[in-house]
């Protein structure tokens, strides 16, 4: 480490220390938090501020142990995956072409690149490669974006882009990797490993953007918050027009798709009619255990979701908050933060339960079963998670937002 970056971190411990005559105390590391600053992720030791991994534009794996950055070389990609608690390179290996990362699998043993106009093509290249290198390169028509591996790692779920040239919409599909083939989803079956697809002329044609999505290993789903104008139409609607699936409500303006990985399914969770009337900025998600939290801060509302019956539970109100925000759940709370403050509610009851004021705007919020970490400015600020006191607070040059804490 450089001197000017040791004489920068834990100043206001040295400064407490000077002129005690006793020795100073030991700074602790702490937890590992994962942050975003100006130059992309990295990782920092929530008791120093000290950074673990160069920051840098990374994908992590859903259990936020790798980080994966792909390196520009002349003609040619250099991807390297990092141990996001040491900065250690696990594996590397280099691609032709100028790729760029697009997903990455939850154990990163496989990431996905993808070359062309971001603002529109014809045709694009998608490389996927493991450590060894290069496995599948397809030249596909139209404008296809990888979104995630399926769960064997044979099949990449991607965005085709509608229409190609100047995309307005989209639907998700299926890429067979050793056929290179792209097809309709699959239809949720109540019956195990029966798969049935999509009809044509019924899949799902989006008009949203997709927001924040977390990540449900246990039952390998994706939840991704979407809002959207108001005539989308879901894949059920279009089956069945008759009676519809939204109850007479085209004031729906955000949902959750939840894409199966495993058995390649989705199915949107429309969300209450007021997510999504506000700024964008304000909208968030988080998951653990059996729900999904979703809230809109600029309108004051909150949404749980059940994670197995795919649908919303209990709706609440509290007092709208602007400014971006973001959701952060424990075993016993949910904590939302967003502009000058942090709202706390009891994940048993589904109620608020405190509000407690920061000094600036928060920068993202994350919690472990020990701390509460919120960001702010240069710097990160560790809360206790019953009473809101001040804990610590470290100095993280350039933080635009606490991601999570790494397990």
């Amino acid at each position: 480490m450089k001197r000017r970056e040791l004489l920068g971190l834990g100043g206001a411990v040295l400064m407490a220390s000077c002129g005690s005559g006793s020795k100073p105390k030991k700074v602790e590391p702490g937890e590992l938090l994962a942050v975003s600053v100006g130059d992309g992720m990295t990782v920092v030791e929530s008791g120093t501020g000290r950074r673990v991994v160069t920051p840098a534009a990374t994908l992590a794996t859903a259990d936020g142990r790798r980080l994966v950055s792909a390196v520009a070389e002349p003609g040619a990609s250099r991807v390297v995956t990092r141990d996001a608690r040491t900065g250690d390179v696990v594996a590397q290996t280099t691609v032709r072409g100028a790729g760029r990362l697009a997903a990455v699998a939850p154990d990163a043993g496989l990431v996905a690149l993808v070359d062309g106009d971001p603002a529109g093509r014809l045709e694009t290249t998608i490389v996927v490669a493991g450590p060894a290198g290069e496995r599948h390169r397809l030249k596909l028509p139209g404008f296809v974006q990888p979104e995630a591996f399926s769960s064997t790692g044979t099949s990449l779920f991607v965005l085709d882009m509608l229409p190609p040239e100047h995309p307005d919409s989209y639907r998700v599909r299926v890429l067979d990797l050793a056929a290179g083939q792209l097809t309709a989803l699959n239809l949720p079956n109540a019956e195990a490993g029966v798969k049935v697809l999509v009809p044509e002329g019924a899949e799902e044609q989006m008009r949203g953007e997709g927001r924040q999505a977390v990540f449900d290993a246990r039952r390998q789903r994706l939840f991704t918050l979407y809002s959207h104008q108001p005539d989308h139409v879901h894949v059920r609607d279009l089956l069945h027009p008759e009676t519809g699936a939204r109850d007479g409500r085209p004031d729906v303006h955000a949902f959750v798709h939840t894409l199966s990985v495993a058995d390649g399914w989705a199915v949107c969770v429309d969300l209450p009619s007021s997510f999504g009337t506000g700024p964008v900025e304000g909208l968030t998600i988080a998951q653990r255990g059996d729900e999904v939290w979703v809230a809109d801060a600029g309108k004051g509302v909150l949404a749980v979701i059940s994670a197995d019956v795919l649908a919303v539970t209990q709706e609440l109100r509290f007092t709208p908050a602007a400014g971006r925000a973001r959701l952060a759940v424990s075993g016993s709370a949910a904590y939302l933060a967003a502009g000058r403050q942090v709202q706390v509610f009891d994940t048993g009851s589904k109620s608020p339960r405190a509000t407690w004021a920061l000094p600036g705007d928060a920068r993202g919020v994350a919690v472990s079963d020990t701390g509460l970490y919120v960001g702010q400015a240069e710097a990160v600020h560790r809360l206790h998670p019953e009473t809101g006191a001040p804990v610590a607070t470290v100095a993280v040059p350039g933080l635009t937002a606490v991601e999570h804490v790494l397990g």
